[in-house]
């Protein structure tokens, strides 16, 4: 009896080591996948704002060509321009938003008038046309 009471003993610890053992194999599993969605959110942020930053490079082109052509005495252009601007503001603000998701942040510098935040080339406020220092 005492063999068998052994056995079983043996059978128990082995299984209880084999339920700990798959506990901490799905623990880890899940660690595991949280880290995988973490990156594969990265990725897709990095994505998102590639996509962004080629969409404001053609915009910035496009607003080049229209500045030339105002140059140029088109006076047809003044509208088209400042939709483009508002169309270049939202994409900044769409790829500050995704920077800061990322983790990636930019110094801005910000209107002392109307609070805006103004790059760091900008001679005025895009806003408010506040002359900036």
């Amino acid at each position: 009896m005492k063999k068998q009471d052994t056995v079983y003993q043996m059978l128990d610890a082995l299984k209880n080591g084999a339920y700990t053992a798959g506990t901490l194999a799905l623990g880890t599993l899940g660690l595991v996948c949280e880290e995988a969605e973490k990156v594969v959110e990265a990725v897709r942020l990095r994505c998102e704002a590639s996509r962004v930053e080629g969409e404001l490079d053609g915009e910035l082109m496009e607003v080049g060509e229209l500045a030339y052509a105002a140059y140029t005495g088109n006076s047809q252009v003044s509208d088209t321009m400042e939709e483009k601007m508002r169309t270049i503001d939202g994409l900044k603000l769409e790829l500050d938003s995704l920077n800061g998701q990322l983790g990636r942040t930019a110094e801005h510098r910000v209107c002392p008038v109307c609070g805006r935040a103004v790059e760091r080339e900008d001679r005025f406020c895009r806003d408010c046309g506040e002359k900036l220092d």
